[in-house]
């Protein structure tokens, strides 16, 4: 729980909580970690807001490097807050080109 407390002060007693419906769970996992590589596919936007409480930026950096070169695209929003979209106008502006234009950002593009 304290590890949980200090990841995510405002969800981390929830998700340790919620943790335990998977307590003696009677089928074992395939894999320690999935593979997510993407290697041939087009551009894969991964969102990630610094100060999120409740999914912390370094998984979007880390599904970002393991979607593959050139495939995963990082978009990072300096900001607090757990959803971004709709809420930060550079972050809008920049999903909406991606899903409706097909325009990817260059990697790595931060919003504030």
């Amino acid at each position: 729980m304290p590890e949980y407390r200090k990841a995510s002060p405002g969800f981390g007693d929830w998700i340790a909580w919620a943790l335990l419906q998977c307590t003696d769970w009677p089928v074992a996992g395939q894999a320690p970690t999935v593979d997510v590589s993407a290697d041939g596919a087009g551009p894969i936007l991964v969102v990630g807001n610094v100060g999120d409480p409740a999914t912390p930026y370094e998984g979007a950096k880390k599904m970002a490097d393991e979607l593959g070169k050139g495939v995963g695209v990082r978009l990072t929003v300096d900001g607090e807050g757990h959803g971004t979209y709709g809420d930060n106008d550079c972050l809008t502006a920049i999903v909406d080109k991606y899903l409706l234009d097909g325009t990817v950002p260059k990697n790595d593009t931060t919003c504030s």
